[in-house]
């Protein structure tokens, strides 16, 4: 009877709870539905915070737009057969971020950067070992610049660089950089045309380094030649990181420097080095000089010295030879001043050709002082004493010049004023005062060459006047200037040059330097078929006031044919008295040589 009722109530007690879950069920299933809504809605709110974060938040993605620095230039000179003298090319530095470098493929960017660089696997791989952007190297040439930028897309395209993130920014690739770093002035033929062509030093701005004229034409002309504006791009960028040149793009136009081109043809002013050079080995002496001058227009065909020195590579050894001897220099010129004092006194009809003179067979007194001659006649006649050289002579026949007529003609003639060629740093020389003339000793020692000091330039173009009809001109060594589209432009117009001899006294002074070649001290430059006249020089060099054991021997003069008509000019400086130091040896020789390269490279046609 228990055992039903515990039954009983067991079963009540299921019925109840069963009641209670079925009851539970709907309450439960809406506490779920609810929690699941909620679940979705912070789903919904988050993904909405994420886009307007990416929305508005900058873009980490890489740059499209680039831009581009285009260094501009120096002009390049040119000579008058149209060689390359001196010109510039671009250096490049090449750098990389380290970390644009996919770093499974370091070994790969290694050796394929060392094959096309040329540069030591070693050396390349050491460079990498720092960070951040790495310079490689500051002076790469533009053939291998070239062919790094080559490389850089294939770089790109074999997926060698890759972006990468960066305090939280991605970073685009990179690739390559390579940039100018600088410019490099070239000597395609070293020594040749030196020290008329000049050097340059480097400047360094905003970071680049530029050529900047120092000496000779390069100087001179440095206006002309440095380059006058930067190119400047920037724009959005292709995939192979070029600027497209589109309407948005900002473009500033490179300009270069101008070139020049020069009056001195190449394969002559080889010539005549290689004439110098030779006679540099069998004089003893400190430097030779020539020069070579259209005696009309003064043109100048040929300046050259066989004291020259590469202007890439200048050393200590070369300080000497840096500066152009020709305009730079001034010396006491000896016995070429003779014909200069005659045609002034020709000009002032102070002394006949013919006129007789006694020349006291090679002695003579003037003052304190004793005069000598290297030759022993008693008499000579005006004309004569040029052909012969006599200081005895020259000392008589300048004593008919006043101190004024003396001063104004040596000025009329050039001296003591620059001749104005187009090369730095000219000196004027020297002449005395006008009331030291007033002495007969100033007068007698100038009219031999002491007691004056001129240059090689003033003298050449003070010779030019007895060819041409008695004309002062101008020497100049830039024939024009090359416009960007090579055309050519501001030509050298020659001022109207101005007469300092009559015809009468040119034509006197032509007669009387041709006969001294033909019979006097200037037997050696003679030239079959070629009309040629001149004088010889030979001058003590005074150190620290005392003339000592070195001379300068000297020839200036003209060569002419039917059609063309030039002015020659050779000096030894320094040669020593050990050696052959009389110009009729030293000086003479070199310009017959000269004046036969003239005639093989087609300047002079010899007469028949």
């Amino acid at each position: 009877m228990q055992n039903n009722d515990f039954d009983a109530n067991a079963q009540s007690s299921n019925t109840e709870q069963n009641e209670s879950l079925q009851n539970n069920i709907p309450q439960n299933r809406s506490l779920g539905i609810v929690a699941l809504y909620f679940f979705i809605c912070f789903c919904i709110i988050l993904l909405l915070i994420i886009v307007i974060f990416k929305v508005f938040s900058p873009r980490k993605l890489p740059t499209i737009i680039t831009s581009k620095k285009e260094v501009a230039q120096r002009g390049t000179i040119y000579s008058s057969d149209g060689f390359n003298l001196a010109s510039s090319k671009n250096l490049y530095k090449v750098s990389v971020f380290k970390k644009s470098i996919d770093p499974d493929k370091m070994d790969l960017f290694i050796k394929l950067f060392s094959i096309y660089s040329g540069m030591d696997e070693y050396y390349v791989r050491e460079k990498l070992n720092g960070n951040g952007n790495i310079t490689i190297s500051y002076s790469i040439n533009p053939k291998t610049a070239l062919n790094l930028k080559q490389l850089n897309q294939k770089f790109i395209k074999y997926g060698i660089f890759r972006s990468y993130e960066e305090n939280g920014r991605i970073m685009p690739k990179f690739g390559l950089s390579i940039e100018i770093s600088g410019e490099s002035r070239d000597y395609l033929y070293k020594d040749l045309t030196e020290p008329i062509l000049g050097y340059t030093n480097k400047l360094e701005s905003d970071g680049f380094t530029t050529p900047n004229g120092v000496k000779g034409i390069e100087k001179f002309y440095n206006n002309t030649l440095e380059s006058k504006q930067d190119g400047f791009y920037r724009g959005y960028r292709d995939i192979g990181f070029n600027i497209i040149l589109s309407r948005d793009a900002i473009l500033k136009r490179r300009v270069d420097g101008q070139n020049i081109v020069l009056t001195i043809p190449l394969k002559l002013q080889k010539k005549i080095e290689n004439i110098l050079d030779e006679a540099g080995k069998n004089l003893e002496s400190k430097e030779i000089v020539a020069g070579i001058m259209d005696s009309k227009t003064g043109r100048i065909l040929s300046l050259a010295s066989n004291q020259r020195f590469d202007a890439k590579k200048i050393t200590s050894n070369d300080y000497s030879k840096l500066n152009a001897n020709v305009a730079e220099f001034s010396f006491e010129p000896g016995s070429v001043m003779k014909p200069i004092v005659y045609s002034i006194l020709l000009e002032k009809r102070l002394v006949n050709p013919n006129e007789i003179f006694n020349i006291y067979n090679g002695i003579y007194k003037l003052d304190s002082y004793t005069i000598r001659d290297s030759i022993r006649r008693q008499y000579a006649s005006a004309e004569n004493i040029i052909v012969l050289s006599s200081n005895i002579g020259m000392v008589q026949m300048a004593q008919r010049l006043d101190e004024q007529s003396y001063y104004n003609g040596l000025q009329a003639f050039g001296f003591s004023f620059p001749t104005n060629i187009d090369l730095p740093y000219e000196k004027d020389g020297l002449i005395p005062s006008q009331a030291t003339f007033k002495s007969y000793v100033y007068k007698g020692s100038v009219s031999y060459g002491y007691g004056l000091r001129v240059t090689f330039l003033q003298m050449l173009r003070a010779y030019a006047a007895f060819s041409n009809g008695g004309y002062l001109v101008t020497p100049y060594l830039r024939d024009y200037t090359l416009s960007r589209n090579n055309k050519k432009i501001d030509f050298h117009h020659n001022d109207n040059p101005l007469m300092i001899l009559s015809p009468y006294t040119a034509d006197k002074m032509q007669k009387t330097l041709i006969k001294t070649v033909d019979e006097g001290t200037a037997k050696k430059t003679k030239v079959e078929g070629i009309i040629i006249g001149g004088k010889t020089g030979t001058a003590r060099v005074a150190v620290n006031g005392k003339y000592g054991n070195n001379y300068m021997g000297s020839f200036f003069g003209f060569a002419k044919d039917e059609k063309s008509n030039y002015t020659i000019g050779v000096v030894v400086f320094e040669s020593s008295e050990k050696s052959s130091y009389y110009a009729s040896q030293t000086a003479t020789p070199i310009a017959n040589k000269i004046i036969k390269a003239m005639v093989e490279e087609g300047y002079l046609k010899p007469i028949e």
